[in-house]
């Protein structure tokens, strides 16, 4: 819908120009709009009705109140295990995630060549099915058939228990996730730190500025808006990691890297309560909303200071 030629008199079609330039943006929006009403908007407001019920799929869900959270908090040590290691996953994986990607990003943006086999490299990750993420490093760490493992034994060495040790576990869980969601972040920082203007790099150098302090003093700043996004966005994916984990550990060893949405979907789906499972994941919605907003008021909504 083109602008098309603004009428001079201020009669009828000088009304039907202005309205029409008012309506467009909300036609093009409508489409948008409309499927984050009924896939977002609605199941939320949904969920939000079965935490207050007993509810397990196949009778009418029954009214109980605050049951649910009281249970939740009061009375469930395995969703406060699957919270807790979460809230570790999420803690360790977010930096790690920050670091790698702005490093790369910085590294690639700094290249003289071999810009795009580098910056095609490092996003590749990002193109897999986490599903096929998990498999994939199954393959390659699993105790009775990984690679690594079988190179071992042909080496005579001891098979390492990294999937099977609570404690390598948790930790390839996290560097399995660093590798497969650094490789997005990293476009998005490449985005920001091309955005700089080179004359303030070069002032810097005039004024006796070494690269560390040109990165921490001028780099930093400029990107400010684009650390707050990936900071909020890499904690709201990380906190819902499922599918890689699931088929990597199923959760195991000893439950070490069951994460709140698996113990969510197993509550569900495998239990059949419905209600208390809602409950949970109204629970992880606002520890996600929570942080994310005390993120981006500190940070006074990425604006540069």
């Amino acid at each position: 819908m083109g602008e098309g030629k603004k009428p001079k008199k201020k009669g009828a079609k000088y009304r039907n120009y202005m309205l029409r330039q008012k309506i467009a943006p909300y036609l093009f929006l409508t489409p948008n709009l409309l499927i984050f009403s009924i896939f977002i908007i609605l199941p939320a407001f949904i969920g939000i009705y079965y935490s207050f019920t007993n509810f397990d799929g196949l009778n009418d869900p029954k009214f109980i109140g605050l049951a649910n959270y009281v249970e939740l908090f009061a009375d469930d040590p395995d969703f406060m295990a699957a919270l807790w290691n979460t809230v570790r996953f999420v803690a360790a994986s977010v930096p790690l995630t920050f670091v790698v990607s702005l490093g790369l990003a910085y590294v690639i943006v700094n290249m003289v060549k071999g810009t795009s086999f580098f910056r095609a490299s490092y996003y590749w990750p990002v193109m897999i099915s986490t599903i096929v993420v998990g498999i994939m490093w199954q393959w390659i760490l699993g105790d009775t058939f990984g690679v690594i493992n079988a190179l071992r034994a042909g080496m005579g060495l001891e098979k390492m228990q990294t999937l099977t040790d609570p404690r390598f576990a948790w930790w390839s869980t996290v560097l399995i996730t660093v590798w497969s969601k650094s490789g997005y972040y990293m476009v998005l920082f490449m985005g920001g730190l091309l955005s700089i203007p080179g004359e303030l790099y070069e002032a810097a150098k005039i004024d006796g500025a070494n690269r560390m302090q040109q990165f921490f003093r001028i780099t930093i700043p400029a990107i400010k808006p684009t650390i707050i996004l990936v900071l909020i966005l890499s904690t709201m994916t990380i906190f819902k990691t499922y599918p890689m984990v699931l088929t990597l550990t199923g959760g195991g060893p000893y439950d070490a890297t069951r994460y709140v949405v698996q113990h969510i979907y197993e509550t569900a789906f495998k239990s059949y309560e419905i209600g208390y499972a809602s409950a949970m994941s109204i629970v992880m919605l606002v520890i996600v909303t929570v942080a994310s907003a005390i993120n981006f008021y500190i940070n006074r909504g990425g604006e540069n200071t």
